[in-house]
């Protein structure tokens, strides 16, 4: 599965959250309502803006991509572009700078990544799916704190709620949304770039008003294409 190339495209602003759907559970007489929470923990939405397409190769790289998302009905795996949040290793005054970023194409990859990886960590214990507490251990990087998101399996990614038992960098996590698949121990954990997999929401215009020819901005929304198991 291709990703998309966010590298290339460098959004700005970015959006990417866990959003749940909830329904009413009707109101009662002392005007409390009670909601139930319908789609199993929430699934990713992603909004990427002003996507500047001021080169011939990035307006022909975004049309190409127009037409691979096919209206919504092509799954794609997108970065969430969560790097600043992720545990990097610190040096000196502050948090040690990423190097450069690589893909294995310049127009649709399936792989990409830092020149040298620059957080690794990996899945400390067996966790069933539907799991929504994991063990993540850090090789290299920092403690994993709250609201922290991470890749699991290529595919899919998650969000660190609480942080519930700490024995230096490996940390025992409370997760949204509950794992898509089973995961077992040494696992690898993806926080450079964690992509999930999506479609494109269905409906957009995605064609960029272009000025003289070349100048263009356009933005584009995602949402999670949820499937279980492996």
């Amino acid at each position: 599965m291709f990703i998309v190339p966010a590298h290339v495209l460098k959004p700005d602003p970015v959006r990417a959250d866990v959003v749940s759907r909830v329904i009413s559970g009707g109101v009662a007489l002392d005007d409390q309502e009670d909601v139930i929470q319908t789609d199993g923990g929430g699934r990713w939405n992603i909004s990427w803006g002003e996507i500047d397409l001021d080169d011939i190769y990035s307006r022909q790289l975004w049309d190409a991509w127009v037409a691979h998302f096919a209206g919504g009905a092509q799954s794609v795996l997108v970065p969430l572009l969560s790097l600043e949040t992720a545990p990097r290793p610190i040096a000196g005054n502050g948090f040690a700078v990423p190097s450069d970023i690589v893909a294995d194409d310049e127009w649709f990859p399936t792989s990409v990544g830092f020149a040298s990886p620059h957080i690794v960590a990996t899945v400390g214990a067996d966790a069933a799916l539907r799991a929504t507490s994991i063990v993540i251990d850090v090789e290299q990087g920092s403690q994993i704190q709250p609201g922290m998101k991470f890749g699991l399996g290529g595919n899919r990614a998650y969000k660190v709620e609480r942080v519930t038992a700490r024995d230096g960098l490996t940390a025992t996590c409370r997760i949204t949304p509950p794992l898509r698949a089973a995961i077992q121990e040494g696992d690898a954990v993806e926080f450079d770039w964690p992509v999930v997999e999506c479609r494109a929401v269905v409906g957009q215009i995605l064609s960029p008003d272009i000025s003289l020819g070349l100048f263009g901005t356009v933005s584009v929304s995602f949402v999670e294409h949820i499937t279980y198991g492996d």
